[in-house]
């Protein structure tokens, strides 16, 4: 028989844990390649909106004072793909409790 993760809500850190079958934490590899990737797009996408709202007018680069917080703008956006990927794993979460028993578990 294959291996049974289980994905848990742990209140008091407000993170899900995935744990396999003898209790061990798990972090699979791919997770790391894809919080690269996804960082590197929403760098990506917030440089672009950035760099439309504040064109650089005077190519002297010691007299450019930015305009938008950039700090600000990052941590609003990682806020927010928080929440968005929480609820697709809660919506993927109950996807797999109906698989679970609308299956039969013998074939």
């Amino acid at each position: 028989m294959g291996r049974l993760d289980s994905i848990s809500f742990d209140h008091q850190n407000e993170i899900f844990i995935v744990t396999d079958d003898y209790g061990f934490n798990l972090m699979y590899d791919c997770t790391f390649s894809d919080m690269r990737a996804l960082e590197q797009e929403l760098l990506k996408i917030v440089s672009f909106y950035i760099n439309k709202v504040e064109p650089m007018t005077d190519k002297d680069l010691r007299n450019i004072l930015p305009n938008v917080d950039r700090l600000g703008i990052i941590k609003e956006v990682l806020f927010w793909e928080e929440k968005y990927q929480k609820a697709k794993l809660r919506l993927c979460l109950q996807y797999v409790e109906c698989y679970d028993h609308t299956c039969d578990t013998l074939e």
